[in-house]
């Protein structure tokens, strides 16, 4: 990936985070982006749906019901 666009996605997500201020979801996105690292959830088609299972489950995804 070219340095340039690494660079302006780490800082978006940089400023993004910052922007949360419920710390649960910080940590979460923590999480998350812990196990995209380490390869834990597949880029395959149906990881998409099992991450989406997992937030429903929890009852904290906005607008779901």
């Amino acid at each position: 990936m070219d340095d340039d666009v690494w660079e302006r996605q780490a800082l978006g997500l940089i400023k993004a985070f910052r922007g949360i201020t419920d710390a649960r979801k910080r940590q979460r996105i923590l999480d998350l982006a812990e196990q995209l690292a380490d390869g834990a959830i597949s880029d395959a088609p149906e990881a998409g749906v099992h991450e989406a299972s997992i937030v429903e489950e929890r009852g904290d995804c906005p607008g779901c019901e």
